[in-house]
């Protein structure tokens, strides 16, 4: 199943690929590497952040039209 860390991943480790296959100098490589890395990093928390934005969303605006029988 795809996921949004799945997608994040492929298109990060097809950078590494790419800086890895053309980059010669070695000391910008290992920089560039270590870029891609904290690109990945922050684009998986900010997926899991609007995701945990969205559903809240979702949960509040849900009790709001359909209460429960409990909070009555």
């Amino acid at each position: 199943m795809f996921t949004a860390d799945t997608i994040i991943d492929s298109v990060q480790d097809a950078k590494k690929k790419f800086v890895t296959t053309f980059v010669t100098d070695e000391s910008f490589k290992t920089e560039l590497v270590k870029l891609v890395d904290a690109e990945t990093q922050f684009a998986k928390n900010q997926t899991k952040t609007s995701l945990e934005i969205a559903q809240n969303f979702w949960k509040n605006t849900t009790n709001i039209f359909y209460p429960s029988k409990d909070s009555k």
